[in-house]
């Protein structure tokens, strides 16, 4: 310190012991961070950033998978679609060589077809394009074959094990959007508590309206992910009931369809009638 402020150069140790000042405040400031645990806060936090990110794809991931099983079977619909509407056109063929049916009304049946084979390539198209975003995603070559397997199934056992307040408040402290958004409410409250208490001043009521900003901002947070997660909650329930419902309907549809069964046999209905049963 004295070699700096006895310097012979005009100026100079002045300037040097300023840069000296900068430079111990500046430690000083990083070291009472890591004193109070505010450096090790913002390193969590940043974890915690990129962990929220990595969930993100995951998510993006499955929802995508997802939409990839939707397209299969939607795939498998049309497939039985189009055989069911060429039997329909072997039918109607014999119906005009028997003079049944009018042309019109067999070109009609082939337009049909026509139709249908366009949102079967259209379908195929949109699948594709799904398989290379996933492979994509999991680092697979965009070239190689793809094969899904079955979604896990959810028991019951875990729809029973549902709380909904319990399971929105677990998420509510999860959340790093909520988490983020309660930061950027935390620091408008400290520049409003660090503002000049005139309330006249300009100073004043800049901090006063970005403080009410972000308690409203905050606010609008929390309701937005209440109402997803609690919309999110219901179609879980309306799934499983729907589900329930279409296996009933299944149920049904196979017992119907031994009936058939037998009267084919019999020879009371014809073979095309047994394999719509069968669709």
């Amino acid at each position: 310190w004295g070699m700096i402020t006895g310097s012979v150069i005009p100026g100079l140790g002045s300037m040097l012991a300023s840069s000296l000042d900068a430079q111990y405040d500046a430690l000083r400031e990083a070291f009472d961070d890591i004193k109070d645990g505010n450096l090790q806060q913002d390193n969590a936090d940043l974890i915690w950033q990129l962990e929220n990110t990595q969930n993100q794809l995951v998510v993006a991931g499955e929802a995508l998978y997802i939409a990839l099983a939707s397209l299969e079977i939607n795939e498998q619909t049309l497939d039985r679609s189009l055989d069911a509407l060429d039997r329909g056109i072997q039918e109607a063929e014999l119906r005009y060589q028997l003079g049944q049916i009018s042309a019109l009304t067999l070109e009609q049946t082939r337009a049909n077809r026509t139709a249908l084979i366009s949102s079967q390539q259209t379908l195929n198209m949109n699948k594709e394009n799904l398989e290379i975003q996933l492979k994509q995603m999991i680092g697979a070559e965009l070239s190689s074959q793809m094969e899904l397997t079955a979604l896990p199934q959810v028991t019951d056992e875990q729809l029973e094990a549902m709380d909904l307040e319990a399971d929105l408040a677990a998420a509510k402290e999860a959340s790093y959007s909520l988490y983020d958004a309660k930061l950027t409410l935390d620091d408008a409250k400290e520049t409003f508590d660090d503002a000049p208490r005139n309330q006249k001043s300009y100073e004043y009521q800049v901090a006063l309206h970005q403080w009410q900003g972000a308690q409203y901002t905050y606010n609008a947070a929390v309701q937005s992910f209440e109402t997803s997660f609690r919309t999110l909650y219901n179609q879980v329930k309306d799934c499983k009931q729907v589900l329930d419902a279409a296996r009933t309907a299944l149920s049904v549809e196979e017992s119907s369809c031994e009936v058939d069964q037998l009267k084919y046999e019999q020879g009371s209905i014809s073979y095309n009638t047994l394999l719509t049963a069968q669709d």
